[in-house]
């Protein structure tokens, strides 16, 4: 079976492609996004599909990752296909947010493509990625849940390739003389994947030549049990909690319910925050899982809430420089046109009715709409600062900026605000 029936077959067994969807695919250039790009391209016609290419400049690598995006946008060129580009700088963005780079990363890249409301997202993860998470998880600790691994659908996001290994990817790239750039960081061991990578899964392959088809099916069988488990828990759920009724749960259910509760608050709870919940059953009071976000017990009842008195904290810097060639766009949040600022410029919390006409995207959304496209928890809602000028707002600092405010060739001084927050819990 050659490469492109391999996919066939995985689209196929998960209903992955309808016709006529327009389909958002993250590509990076390198050998599994393009053999998805392509597969995608060989599909277009049979089945009328809509592409758009989404490329993510992580400004990691210097001029290496400039040129892979400058590759992924030239075969798109190539091919009439529809490009977009995001450019972030997510070493230090991630650290503003108090965030790991991969963790901050990841986030960027999702509320990108989900920006586009394409009716699929395809992404290029593989078996051997599977099998790298899944060990990956393994060694640092988890639980059955995180043993299912990289799912090949959530929500509407796809994953054709979840079936092949990077050596079936390598052959299907020469095969149909696909052409893709390899970034060099993939080689350096003191990554933990690229170790994994490198040389444990082939220790493992050592063992077993078919190792990662092994720990694929082990993660399929993880993901039937935890499905089996869930569903029983599910039973348990309300607008509240019986503690009673939770007492007698078997303990692997028990969480589970607790862990289903809190998902329907946009929240994935650690076990640390699992286990302070589960102390609530056993006595009355609350208990702070993040942000405005607590949960809360009476003895009889355990429910979730936001905490309006939680008030959030915005620590603001501001700096003019010129706009120029030396300005580089990619290692600031939010900037703008100071010419074009109307008034102060002030940051506060998202307030009833407040909406903005985003730039390059000839729309206006209410911040309501805006941030359940971007599937921003209600709990965190409160505590994204917003930014505005006399005459309304002029962005959503990280995710969004006004068309009015935006820099274009005609702009000569720039307004970079950095922004940093922390939640203050008023007793009174």
């Amino acid at each position: 079976m050659n490469v492109i029936h391999k996919i066939d077959s995985t689209v196929s067994k998960y209903n992955m492609l309808q016709t006529g969807d327009t389909v958002a695919v993250g590509v990076s250039g390198g050998k599994d996004s393009m053999l998805l790009l392509n597969y995608l391209l060989i599909k277009k016609e049979e089945l009328n599909l809509k592409l758009i290419v989404l490329n993510v400049e992580h400004g990691i690598r210097g001029e290496d990752s400039v040129k892979d995006s400058e590759f992924v946008r030239a075969f798109c060129e190539s091919k009439d296909v529809e490009f977009h580009m995001l450019k972030i700088n997510a070493p230090l963005e991630a650290k503003e947010c108090g965030l790991g780079t991969e963790e901050y990363s990841r986030n960027r890249r999702y509320e990108f493509f989900a920006s586009f409301n394409a009716d699929k997202i395809a992404t290029a993860h593989s078996m051997s990625d599977n099998a790298e998470t899944l060990i990956f998880r393994l060694v640092r600790g988890t639980s059955l849940k995180g043993m299912c691994g990289i799912p090949p659908v959530r929500d509407n996001i796809i994953r054709p390739l979840i079936e092949c290994s990077s050596e079936e990817i390598i052959e299907g790239c020469k095969e149909l003389n696909i052409s893709y750039v390899t970034d060099k960081s993939n080689f350096d061991n003191d990554y933990s994947r690229n170790k994994i990578r490198n040389e444990i899964i082939p220790l493992l392959e050592s063992l077993n030549p078919q190792a990662q088809k092994a720990i694929s099916r082990f993660s399929q069988s993880a993901s039937l049990d935890e499905a089996y488990l869930r569903e029983i828990a599910k039973k348990s759920l309300g607008d509240t909690l019986s503690v009673n009724e939770l007492k007698f749960l078997n303990p692997s259910i028990l969480k589970r319910a607790i862990e289903m509760y809190a998902e329907g608050f946009g929240v994935t709870l650690d076990e640390v925050h699992l286990n302070g919940v589960c102390e609530l059953l056993n006595k009355q009071g609350k208990h702070q899982i993040k942000g405005t976000l607590f949960a809360f017990s009476d003895g009889e009842k355990l429910c979730f809430y936001v905490d309006n008195n939680c008030e959030t904290v915005f620590n603001i810097q501001t700096e003019t420089v010129k706009y120029d060639g030396a300005f580089n766009k990619s290692k600031h949040s939010f900037f703008c046109d100071s010419e074009k600022i109307s008034g102060e410029v002030f940051v506060r919390s998202r307030q009833e009715g407040d909406s903005i006409t985003l730039a390059n995207r000839n729309c206006t959304k209410s911040l309501k709409k805006l941030y359940n496209e971007l599937k921003i928890p209600a709990y965190k809602r409160n505590s994204i600062p917003v930014i505005c000028d006399n005459e309304g707002v002029i962005g959503v600092y990280g995710y969004a900026l006004s068309e009015r405010v935006k820099a274009d060739k005609n702009t000569k001084d720039i307004l970079i605000i950095n922004i940093q927050t922390e939640d203050k819990l008023n007793e009174g």
